[in-house]
């Protein structure tokens, strides 16, 4: 999970607990009375409140255009279960599939026969290859979460010393691209010349304790860096974590993409100075109307083509297929009270 300058906060919505789903089972995420048309939202994994916020904010939307929107997927990161999904949609009669894909090369195969079955495909917060959607709705820029994860660590080491990166699995697209745009900035932006990448580190899977275990090898394998940016919700409090039970968070920093709850404690124990994240609830409610608008024929994926999603205006589709739901916030003590999500 897969930012950037700060701007003008993002209205997000609370999200309420978020059902843990098995195999067999999925999670109704409209109100009754909806309509007969039904749409699949399949995250990575159920469980954390990043994707129950986007699909609490998706199944409102859903609801006002007429859809039931159904939510479930893996409990922890598996592309092979995500298939499965991806077929019991299908087979179900679901005119419509979101997905945010823990294995895109996996996954693009299963969703493209879904689409030669009539099924529509929209993905969000983590992209497919692009013969698998129609359009991919992401949270915020990869430009953006790349400066920004930049600017949070170097205002707290001067601009100056080297780091790494505690980011999600090798095959995680989202985080390919951000840590892709980072470097770039690294190489070319004066700014961050004295900033030095050590390595990215890729846990085997996007688990707590996969993060906070390769958190202590980093500690342990680079004791010289200044501080650690992980760009995944998961990863940036388990690094936290670490921190704060070896008690050292006055000698590394540690900021990244997380989520407000999670990271509270961290926050105001002074061990994070900084975190950002994106809206997912205006990502979830982007991404439904980009479905919308793909079901009803008026989107098709071509740049530069627009439709529009209520209070949050008008959106167009970049190059690729990419609509950028919105910018980014970054959190920190002075503002986080603000945040309920």
């Amino acid at each position: 999970m897969k930012l950037h300058h700060a701007k003008k906060a993002v209205a997000l919505i609370t999200a309420s607990v978020g059902l843990v789903v098995g195999m067999s089972a999925v999670g109704v995420g409209a109100a009754s009375g909806a309509g007969s048309t039904t749409l699949f939202m399949l995250p990575k994994f159920t469980g954390i409140p990043p994707f129950t916020q986007a699909d609490v904010a998706a199944a409102a939307q859903a609801t006002k255009y007429g859809y039931t929107l159904k939510y479930g997927g893996p409990t922890s990161s598996s592309a092979t279960e995500q298939v499965s999904f991806i077929n019991e949609a299908v087979a179900a009669g679901d005119k419509g599939i979101f997905i945010s894909a823990d294995n895109p090369a996996a996954v693009t195969p299963a969703l493209v026969r879904a689409q030669a079955h009539g099924v529509k495909v929209v993905s969000y917060d983590s992209d497919v290859l692009p013969a698998g959607r129609t359009v991919y709705v992401q949270g915020t820029s990869a430009t953006s979460i790349a400066q920004t994860e930049l600017n949070m660590l170097g205002s707290q080491i001067g601009y100056s010393g080297s780091f790494v990166i505690l980011s999600a699995q090798a095959t995680d697209s989202n985080q390919v691209l951000w840590n892709n745009d980072l470097k770039v900035d690294l190489k070319t932006m004066p700014k961050y010349k004295n900033m030095k990448l050590v390595t990215i580190v890729n846990p085997p899977d996007d688990s707590a304790a996969s993060a906070a275990t390769y958190m202590q090898s980093i500690l342990s394998e680079y004791p010289t860096i200044k501080g650690v940016i992980a760009p995944t919700t998961v990863a940036v409090a388990a690094a936290a974590q670490v921190l704060q039970q070896q008690k050292l968070c006055s000698k590394y920093v540690v900021t990244g993409l997380g989520d407000p709850s999670q990271m509270k404690s961290y926050v105001t124990s002074g061990c994070v100075k900084q975190f950002a994240l994106w809206s997912f609830s205006q990502e979830g409610t982007v991404s439904m109307c980009a479905m919308h608008a793909v079901l009803t024929g008026t989107l098709t994926g071509k740049t530069g083509q627009t439709f529009s999603c209520g209070k949050f205006g008008s959106f167009s589709v970049a190059t690729g297929g990419v609509v950028t739901a919105g910018p980014a916030e970054v959190f920190s003590k002075a503002n986080l009270s603000a945040f309920t999500f």
